[in-house]
């Protein structure tokens, strides 16, 4: 009766959850809609000297709104493809390539296969996010880290048909799976996680650190299942009795072929899936372009992304002292404001766990380094740490004025960004 009790009040509350999710983002794309259509000021300027466009002959539409800046790359990729010496071939293939398989079912309408899809990945993070957080750190903890999660300026992408979605929502199945050791789940979410992004490929570093940091067991019951399995099938003389006789078994293989032993290895194989995901994005863009490297050939359109960049460490001191713009493409303080409050909070993420500090340097610092704080808002939404520790810190009672002026702080910007956005001006 008590497990009963427990699995309907974890429905009940995810129920809940769901609900309230799905209300905020119906509410939100409506609210964008309705103010689009009755305050538009999309910049037309920006807008025809944009790389891309849509769409991509013509003048602007209603639809243009939902579709500036990098949604109009995805948009292009989706319908004409790869192509040598396009520069939207700087951009992954995962996620165009969805839109496109799903636009049939929509009437082929790419933006609205994007938004939809980009919210349901979202929608599946966030639940997926809260979960996590509540089995750790409680549902309190876990309400509030949502809360800032949403709210946070940055996340305005995940309402868009933008990668961070997609990248999140496969983040949340390989946190869930390397904590559950659900070997097929982190093999498959290593693999498309650099078919998403290009920090992708660096989720080897907290997947070995998650692997590494403690032995991997099977349940005894398990173990010894396989153990006799294998012993009923390779040793007639158990064959013959029915029983196993472990120290023999130990005394006749040695203790080096333990398979007690055997079994308690950490599985580093999927260590290579991330791996493999680049592997296979390379061989893509090589069928496509005839170029392996054509991706990394096309940043040259906007000179900013650079793996040189991460061995630079006094080009990053010196482009964050070295702002000229509240907030442009070039360099912007809000930027840099948002890495402040990344720094405030790694004392509260070391305590959170050592874990969570190997996620926050790859989501959140490797991406400041290699673009020098461009798009950072942006590429810090998915640094979930960060909110967590948000969550964790400001969660108390006592700490309920500071909470609430980081969230009114968070939805002024967030309001901001998403205006400049829809509008085709700079936003991340």
């Amino acid at each position: 009766m008590s497990i009963f009790v427990h699995w309907k009040t974890q429905f009940a509350q995810n129920r809940r959850i769901l609900t309230l999710l799905f209300l905020f983002k119906t509410t939100y794309l409506l609210a964008v809609l309705g103010a689009v259509s009755v305050w538009p000021d999309l910049d037309e300027h920006e807008f025809f000297n944009a790389f891309q466009r849509w769409p991509r002959e013509g003048g602007p539409i209603p639809a243009s709104h939902f579709a500036t800046w990098d949604t109009a790359h995805y948009l292009y990729l989706s319908e004409v493809g790869y192509s040598s010496g396009a520069c939207a071939c700087a951009f992954y293939p995962l996620w165009p390539l969805l839109v496109r398989w799903l636009s049939p079912l929509l009437a082929g309408k790419m933006v609205l296969t994007g938004l939809l899809l980009s919210n349901a990945c979202s929608l599946s993070a966030w639940m997926l996010f809260h979960r996590l957080v509540m089995r750790r750190w409680g549902e309190t903890a876990a309400n509030w880290s949502l809360v800032f999660l949403i709210v946070f300026p940055g996340s305005l992408f995940f309402q868009f048909s933008y990668t961070e979605s997609l990248f999140f929502l496969l983040l949340m199945i390989l946190w869930w799976a390397l904590d559950a050791h659900q070997l097929t789940c982190i093999w498959l979410a290593g693999c498309l996680l650099p078919l998403t992004r290009p920090i992708g490929v660096f989720m080897v570093l907290p997947m070995a650190f998650h692997i590494l940091k403690k032995p991997w067991r099977l349940s005894h019951d398990k173990v010894e299942a396989l153990l006799e399995s294998l012993t009923n099938l390779f040793r007639p003389q158990v064959r013959a009795t029915g029983k196993i006789n472990c120290e023999a078994d130990d005394k006749h293989w040695g203790s080096g072929c333990n398979l007690r032993t055997f079994m308690t290895a950490q599985p580093l194989w999927l260590l290579t899936a991330p791996l493999l995901g680049w592997v296979v994005y390379l061989a893509l863009m090589w069928k496509w372009t005839g170029n392996p490297f054509e991706g990394f050939a096309a940043q040259k359109y906007w000179g900013v992304h650079s793996i040189t960049n991460l061995c630079n460490l006094p080009k990053f001191v010196a482009s964050f002292f070295t702002p000229t713009d509240w907030h442009t493409y070039g360099s912007s303080v809000l930027e840099r404001t948002t890495f402040v409050l990344l720094l405030y909070c790694i004392p509260v993420i070391w305590r959170l766990g050592k874990t969570a500090i190997v996620w926050t340097y790859v989501l959140a610092i490797l991406p400041a380094m290699s673009g020098s704080f461009i798009s950072f808002t942006r590429y810090m939404s998915c640094a979930f740490p960060v909110f967590i520790a948000l969550g964790v810190f400001l969660s108390p009672r006592e700490r309920r004025w500071p909470r609430y002026a980081l969230l009114a702080m968070f939805t002024g910007l967030h309001v901001f960004l998403l205006w400049r956005f829809v509008n085709f001006r700079w936003a991340g």
